[in-house]
């Protein structure tokens, strides 16, 4: 069995340390997605939560053994996004499509799940502020706008390397920052 089967066999027995895990292997994949939508009434830390929670509720309801977790993942935060834009979710928590969850089984959101999906946002938020403000500002424009380092680098005046740098002592501080 894969490790991260093992991984979410944890989660779905509970394990907060497994649940974050998963979280934190696909919170960048969040992070993009919810920078494509505008939902009326959401804001993107509402966005970012709302995928923290496809993807616990995606823990609970994959099937062990079918080794498809990433794309199982990855099609359950996909599709949680384009239903809450369609207005086909009426709570930030359901999920609606039959087709990749298996309906037989029901999972209904703890305290916990929500508070773990808020906790890992605030985490992120805070460690984003501690940054210096360039680090900052390319890091928003590489993940959340999509930019290139080229453009980047040009709009800052910045040297393609010093550019690359910044964004890399940014990242390692987010990580030294939020363990």
């Amino acid at each position: 069995m894969f490790i991260i089967e093992k991984l979410i066999r944890k989660a779905k027995e509970g394990e907060r340390e497994a649940i974050t895990a998963i979280i934190e292997k696909y919170k960048n994949y969040v992070f993009k997605k919810a920078h494509n939508y505008n939902v009326p009434g959401y804001e993107y830390e509402d966005l970012i939560q709302h995928g923290f929670l496809s993807i616990i509720k995606a823990i609970h309801m994959y099937k062990l053994g079918s080794n498809s977790y990433n794309g199982y993942f990855i099609n359950s935060i996909n599709i949680n996004f384009a239903a809450l834009l369609k207005g086909e979710i009426r709570h930030f928590r359901e999920i609606p499509d039959e087709n990749i969850l298996n309906k037989d089984e029901s999972y209904e959101f703890t305290i916990e799940d929500e508070m773990i999906a808020y906790e890992q946002v605030k985490e992120l938020y805070e460690a984003l502020d501690k940054l210096e403000p360039e680090e900052r500002e390319i890091l928003e424009r590489r993940y959340i706008k999509e930019e290139s380092f080229s453009e980047i680098a040009c709009d800052m005046n910045l040297g393609y390397d010093r550019t690359t740098y910044l964004r890399n002592r940014g990242l390692k501080k987010i990580r030294e920052i939020i363990r």
